[in-house]
């Protein structure tokens, strides 16, 4: 699971540097073709996910491996703990 966690936040994170990417080369593209006063929007799509999804991604995937991993750490500090004990 931790794995997961792990590919979600690196997807989420790379992602958003695609998404910024096309946002502007849309814009750029639109404007170049047909001119400033044309504008009218259409790289909000790419904007959205951009900022809303890859975001929200990202922070489930580092919350998630976060808490996996201390909780791992943790199960494995108990576990140590009762060999030494002799239990």
């Amino acid at each position: 699971m931790l794995k997961k966690f792990l590919i979600l936040a690196g997807a989420s994170f790379v992602g958003f540097f695609v998404f910024v990417l096309l946002h502007n080369l849309v814009y750029g593209l639109f404007i170049h073709f047909w001119g400033a006063d044309f504008w009218n929007g259409g790289d909000e799509p790419f904007f959205f996910i951009m900022a809303i999804i890859c975001l929200l991604g990202f922070l489930v995937g580092a919350v998630g491996s976060i808490t996996l991993s201390i909780k791992r750490l943790i199960a494995k500090r108990e576990s140590k703990g009762s060999i030494d004990k002799g239990t």
